[in-house]
Order: C-alpha cells, then structure tokens, then sequence
C-alpha cells in the first residue's frame, strides 16, 4: 500500500512582504483622474536596499527547491508526495533551514531601525511610522514550518453514516489517492525527460556555453529517481540507469572539448529522449483506454439498476 510507502508533507514559509496599501494616495489618484476608488491602489515599498531582508526571501527559495526536489505533485492545497524512504533527509535538511532562517531574522531585526531611516527621505511626504511593525510583532511575520501528514486510505473512513454511503466515499477517497500517486509519477517522468532534453539541446548548439551542470543535473536527478519512484515502476528506472550509463560518464568540459565526444552524446541523448516520448505516448493511451472502460462499467451499471423488469 502507498500509505506504508510514503506520506504527505507541505512547508509553510511566512516572510514580511514590506509593503504597504496607501489608501490616502489611492484615493487621491483617483479622485484626480475622476476615476472609481477601486480602480486602482497604490502600493508603497517600506524599505529599499534591505540585503538583509533579501538574503530571507533568497533563502525561501531555496528551501520550496529542496522541497520541490525530494517530493512529487499531490495536490493544489501545496501537499505533495513525500517517499518514506526521504523523510529523515527531509526532517534534517528543514532543521538547517529553520536555524538559518532563524539567523537571518535575527540578523534583519538588527538592523531594520537603519532600514527605516534609510528609506525614510526616498518616501518623504509618504513615510508613515504606523506603517512599520515593531521589532517583536515582526518577528511573528516570519517562520519556516514543515507539516507531515498520513495519505488517507478509503478503509480509514470512521463516520456514522450508512454502509453503502461509506463505501462509497471510501472508494471516492481511494480514486482521489491513485489519481494524485499518477499526477506524481507522471511528474518525475517529465523531469527525467525534460533534463535529458536539455542537455539534448545544449550539445547540438556547440558555441554556448556548456556549465557542469548540463551533467551534474541528469547525475542527481538519477540518483534520486529511484527513491522517489514510490510505484516501483521498473520501466522509469530503467531509462534513469541508461541516462547515467550514457550520459553521466563525461563532465561538461570534456564534451565541450571534443567535438566527436560530444556529438555521439548527443545522439544518445536524443534517442533517450524519443524512446521516452514513446512510452509515455504508450502510458497515455492505456490510461485512457481505463478510463473509458471505468465509464462505459459505470453506465453499464446504470443500465442495470434503470431497467424495468417485463410484465408478466
């Protein structure tokens, strides 16, 4: 079951946007231009310049790539499939994170006094003091915070209702399960094709510049697949072991250097990628072909249950 195999997770990242609605302003343009109020605001930046408050907002991107990486879509409410196998990675990564988010924070509140003065005489007649949050009401606007949560099973579902209502919305809840476990699949599918695809187009324009990671990308993506691939699914592990085969073998320099290395890498590379297209190609029409045949079962059995039995 999925359930033993993996679980949800979702990081929570809070970070003071530094900006401000003036509703005096906005009102004032439109009044000017004989314009309704809510056609427009004025939003003002509070502080310029503040590297420090940028350094958190470089490291929150940091960690939703982390995250992103070692994790696969699940749903829209920013949950994602998180295998069992990288929970402690990901527990242990977050805590670096958490205590250098805390440090930068703390490092921002030192100096957010020289910020507001700063920034002061560049807003002139648009300073507002009430406009800037004191230091320990701030500090609650920023947190790193990561969630972990069960995937839900259909067998779990402890509700008084009716049998035949449980068992139906157990069987929603287990739907809902196995079409976000193929969203999830499907994206690390596109991720293995689209790093081989790059590197496809990088090797046939030989005047750019090739950086370490045309390789160093494909070598750590493929060294992950297998923990993510939470299915098991063989084929996907196989064209992971034939891109670091074939792909892996040469740093970036040497096939910028040899014109022949280079170019056969580029052929194996693009016969990599044809060869995906044309499973994944082959996996979309099975999938519609169950989805066509889950429907024409369920009209079927509404078939059923509608007829009238014949007179006698």
């Amino acid at each position: 079951m999925i359930q033993e195999r993996a679980m949800l997770a979702a990081v929570h990242i809070s970070i003071w946007t530094a900006v401000k609605h003036d509703r005096g302003v906005s009102r004032d343009v439109a009044e000017r231009n004989g314009a309704h109020q809510s056609a427009g605001r004025y939003n003002k930046q509070l502080l310029r310049g503040a590297d420090k408050l940028d350094r958190l907002r470089t490291l929150a991107g940091q960690v939703r790539q982390y995250f992103y990486k070692i994790t696969l879509p699940w749903t829209d409410e920013g949950y994602r499939l998180l295998p069992g196998n990288l929970y402690f990675d990901l527990t242990a990564r977050m805590r670096e994170f958490e205590a250098q988010f805390e440090q930068g924070v703390d490092a921002f509140l030192q100096v957010y006094p020289q910020y507001i003065e700063q920034v002061r005489p560049e807003l002139n007649g648009l300073f507002r003091e009430e406009d800037y949050p004191t230091a320990d009401r701030l500090r609650r606007k920023f947190g790193v915070k990561l969630e972990v949560l069960p995937i839900p099973a259909g067998n779990d579902f402890r509700v008084e209702m009716s049998a035949e209502e449980q068992a139906r919305v157990a069987r929603e809840i287990d739907s809902n399960v196995r079409q976000s476990l193929a969203r999830g699949v499907e994206d690390l599918w596109k991720r293995l094709r689209d790093v081989v695809s790059h590197m496809v187009d990088r090797l046939n324009e030989p005047e750019s510049r090739f950086h370490a990671t045309l390789v160093t990308n494909i070598f750590d993506l493929v060294e992950l697949l297998p923990k993510l691939n939470v299915t098991g699914d063989p084929e996907l592990n196989r064209f992971a072991e034939e891109a670091r085969q074939k792909l892996c073998t040469y740093t970036a320099h040497d096939l910028k250097k040899h014109e022949l290395l280079r170019m056969a890498t580029a052929t194996e590379a693009a016969g990599l990628v044809s060869r995906m297209d044309e499973a994944i190609r082959n996996r979309e029409a099975e999938q519609t072909e169950q989805s066509l045949a889950s429907v024409q079962g369920i009209f079927d059995h509404m078939s059923a249950y509608m007829e009238v039995p014949a007179a006698a």
